[in-house]
């Protein structure tokens, strides 16, 4: 105990270091429409190298998502009902965790086409 008291620093950065490479980073967002969080929006993770699927989440009531990845590159996609999907491409993670915002537009707004017409 003596041990932790006297070298409470290094032993703390060697935990903090150990928990790192065990459980990697965090990659995580908000999903917004302008300023407004938005809700049960799809997040999708997609590894940029191999462009496999990864993960799939929600985002909160507050538009928050998170997941927990190795280094590497990766994409994030946005979807939901009446808005434009939205793509965020090469997110490099390193050592440390990173957080990314993206903008969803409603499909009114854009000049894609929607794919829930009827024809």
């Amino acid at each position: 105990m003596q041990l932790l008291g006297r070298y409470p620093y290094p032993l703390f950065l060697l935990l903090t270091c150990w928990h790192g490479m065990l459980f990697g980073a965090t990659l995580s967002g908000v999903v917004q429409e302008a300023s407004e969080a938005l809700s049960d929006v799809e997040v999708m993770l997609v590894s940029a190298e191999s462009g496999v699927v990864l993960h799939r989440a929600y985002t909160d009531k507050t538009g928050e998502f998170s997941f927990t990845v190795d280094t590497g590159s990766y994409n994030i996609g946005a979807f939901k009902h009446e808005y434009a999907n939205s793509w965020r491409k090469n997110i490099v993670v390193k050592e440390s965790n990173v957080s990314v915002q993206i903008e969803l537009v409603p499909e009114a707004f854009t000049d894609e086409p929607s794919s829930d017409d009827c024809e």
